[in-house]
């Protein structure tokens, strides 16, 4: 199997408002198809930061949505553009993701999947201009591992986690501990760190099913 990771910037719905929005977010693209004379995408993703619910705003105002449902960060949208244009619409059955789609406060987008040939891959590479190969390389079957782009948390446990992971905490080695964590969070240390075990525990439930 060969893997790919590559980081991006072009227009696309999600790029363009987490710039605007300064959010971050995560996505998968779902059957691409064309009707009429125009194309159309599925995508299913998560946002994260302060401003979430401002990216939500800029969403639906986006004309380059043709249907949109959302639940609290999380969304469903259906994309429609008149060419094929957008990365997720190049990726054939021969390409499978290995992680959901990174999209960063200033548009970058990280994406990472896999194929059995190198060939196909650097096929869909070929179709961008602003594109990175961070790396491309065999890797073994272990190596790949998908998880749930939203996992039934609370607010207070998605709020935990993602301030956990954004302050280093679970770097290696740690670039935080719990009582910064609780300090930030505006909370006690007893408190975070249940609402941190118990995020924890819905992300790692991916594991046992």
């Amino acid at each position: 199997m060969w893997t790919v990771k590559i980081r991006l910037k072009h227009s696309c719905v999600f790029g363009d408002n987490c710039e605007k929005a300064k959010t971050t977010c995560i996505n998968i693209s779902f059957n691409s198809f064309k009707k009429g004379k125009c194309h159309y995408i599925y995508h299913f993703g998560t946002v994260f930061g302060d401003n979430s619910q401002e990216f939500i705003a800029l969403l639906k105002k986006d004309k380059r949505i043709d249907h949109i449902e959302v639940d609290g960060r999380t969304f469903f949208v259906v994309e429609k553009r008149p060419a094929k244009t957008t990365p997720g619409m190049f990726v054939t059955p021969e390409i499978i993701y290995i992680k959901p789609v990174y999209v960063d406060t200033n548009g970058y987008e990280t994406w990472e999947l896999a194929s059995i040939k190198q060939e196909t891959l650097m096929d869909f590479i070929r179709h961008f201009k602003d594109c990175e190969i961070l790396y491309i390389e065999r890797t073994k079957l272990r190596d790949i591992y998908f998880p749930r782009l939203s996992p039934n948390m609370t607010s207070r446990q998605r709020d935990a986690i993602e301030l956990a992971t954004k302050e280093g905490y679970y770097q290696f080695p740690k670039k935080t501990d719990l009582n910064r964590l609780a300090k930030k969070a505006r909370l006690s240390k007893s408190a975070y760190r249940e609402h941190l075990k118990r995020a924890e525990m819905k992300v790692l439930g991916d594991l046992s099913g």
